[in-house]
């Protein structure tokens, strides 16, 4: 398939352009991107699985996944210092998460030269796999992913599985854009709901971290925090019932 095929090298070429970006400026934003790239090679590597018999997704992400969370263990502290920032609490990221981060900051980048032998090597053969999927299973494999979410999120959400389900909108976001039947009420559902689910799960992790550092002096927050998350629920119950009903 031409287009997944272009969408396959593109993300690999934009993967090694924002690993070196972040070698040479180690700025928070170049890190996200490594991170949505990865995404999206994950994105199509479950759709070649889901069209082409005897590819293996897993052990082709597997080196993808090592530069995913290790890109990850440096983001993530930066997100909570921003959340513990904005309910003014005076907890630290180092008091709540083991680590050093700019010693994992410093290791990643020397690391990068590696991740991107890694990746070129992954290169061409994603690249072959893609341009042998049919545009009719590709297309199927999406009808699929979409009644996937719908079963997840229909007629009530599943609140266990909804940071599982976020991927799952990200994936069929990120492959619908390879069709040409755009649906813009479709767009603006998915990109809504998986905003909300976002916020949902960053406020249910620092919650749940600060439970588990007794910070029980922060009442107050915590309830607010709490008050919030049960609103992003009923936000995320409103976008689903709204969407599937019609």
């Amino acid at each position: 398939m031409k287009r997944l095929e272009e969408y396959t090298q593109s993300e690999i070429k934009s993967l090694i352009n924002h690993l070196r970006n972040y070698r040479r400026q180690g700025k928070p934003d170049a890190l996200h991107q490594i991170r949505v790239d990865i995404k999206k090679i994950k994105a199509v590597l479950a759709a070649i699985n889901g069209c082409l018999k005897g590819f293996k997704a897993h052990k082709n992400f597997v080196p993808f996944r090592n530069i995913f969370r290790k890109a990850g263990n440096i983001r993530e502290p930066d997100v909570l210092a921003r959340m513990l920032s904005r309910y003014n609490l005076d907890e630290t990221v180092d008091e709540l998460m083991p680590g050093n981060v700019k010693r994992s900051a410093t290791a990643f980048k020397s690391d990068i030269p590696r991740f991107i032998e890694v990746v070129k090597k992954s290169t061409k053969k994603l690249v072959a796999f893609s341009k042998q999927v049919h545009h009719d299973d590709f297309s199927s494999y999406l009808v699929n992913k979409k009644k996937e979410v719908k079963s997840q999120l229909y007629p009530r959400p599943k609140i266990a599985m909804l940071h599982k389900v976020r991927k799952g909108i990200k994936e069929v976001v990120y492959l619908s854009g390879l069709e040409d039947n755009g649906n813009r009420r479709e767009e603006k559902f998915y990109d809504e709901i998986q905003d909300v689910i976002g916020r949902w799960h960053d406020k249910r992790v620092l919650l749940d971290l600060l439970k588990n550092n007794g910070a029980s002096g922060y009442r107050a927050q915590l309830r607010s925090i709490n008050s919030e998350c049960m609103s992003d629920k009923r936000e995320i119950f409103r976008l689903a019932s709204d969407y599937y009903k019609k």
